[in-house]
């Protein structure tokens, strides 16, 4: 196995070099993809040996995250690299876990979409079991993706910009024979929306995942998209209930820029139906939180 990651930055936290140092030491090479102007990337000192891995790359203006990934393939092919591993800047894997993740996938000989088990608000997604676990689609965080996949299906799709990339490509490949396995025994933190407090309406108490203008009006668009070319997902099953009508119903309640948001959710349903992808300058200065 010869394998490149890439971790791509959108004002990034302040823990992101940790995030970093718990995947680095067992990758050939790592792609720093600037979507925001970033701070100089600098490892602690007993890591610096670690900093000749890196390559920085991006134009720190935000071009989305399929063109970073499908520039990471690119270069992925032309140095003969096997697979790719994508991250969000905000995740991290617990303890050697990853060591053990690419242990278990260099054993693998069926072409296929490796996923670990998410830790989302304190809980693991999956049942931990000793056999790998099929599952439908998976987020690209902490993804490992055999670069042959990319001579079969095709890129990723990055007139999406962002959201649901990592779904449609997920749901592509499973059309033409390729799964997606999650390995349940490895876990990664990571962080899903953006949840500020907690509310309470009737009897119910929760922390809504709340979403910028751009990233409301993209979670809708690219849904409604990607649900028209595979209608037969399980994926979608609740898909516009939850990111429409109960992300406006939290929006009227709950969230400050409510007319913003609530533009970004109609023009994301009106784009959806009418088949439109690509960036949407009419959020350009507007900040995306994912």
């Amino acid at each position: 196995m010869k394998i490149i990651g890439i971790v791509v930055l959108y004002h990034p936290p302040s823990d992101l070099i940790d995030n970093i140092l718990s995947y680095i030491a067992y990758l050939d090479k790592l792609i720093v993809w600037r979507n925001s102007v970033c701070d100089e990337i600098i490892l602690p000192e007993k890591y610096k040996e670690w900093e000749a891995k890196t390559i920085i790359m991006g134009s720190k203006t935000n071009n989305g995250i399929g063109e970073a990934y499908n520039t990471a393939v690119t270069y992925a092919v032309k140095h003969h690299y096997t697979h790719l591993l994508t991250m969000d800047q905000d995740s991290r894997f617990m303890n050697n876990d990853f060591q053990i993740y690419l242990e278990r996938i260099n054993h693998e000989k069926e072409m296929a979409i490796f996923s670990p088990n998410y830790i989302i608000d304190g809980k693991n997604l999956y049942l931990e079991q000793t056999s790998l676990l099929e599952v439908e689609t998976s987020a690209s965080s902490g993804s490992v993706y055999p670069i042959d996949i990319f001579n079969k299906i095709g890129l990723f799709r990055s007139e999406f910009f962002i959201f649901n990339i990592d779904v449609e490509f997920s749901l592509r490949a499973q059309q033409n024979g390729i799964p997606t396995k999650i390995v349940s025994s490895v876990y990664l933190f990571h962080l899903m929306g953006y949840k500020k407090k907690k509310h309470k309406f009737l009897w119910k108490t929760f922390i809504p995942n709340e979403y910028s203008p751009a990233s409301t009006y993209y979670l809708v668009r690219n849904g409604i998209v990607a649900k028209r070319l595979y209608p037969y997902a399980n994926h979608w099953k609740g898909y516009l209930f939850y990111w429409f009508y109960k992300r406006l119903f939290c929006v009227l309640c709950f969230e400050k820029d409510k007319y913003a948001k609530c533009k970004g959710l109609l023009l994301g349903y009106i784009h959806g139906k009418m088949g439109k992808t690509g960036k949407q300058t009419i959020f350009d200065e507007l900040p995306i939180t994912i």
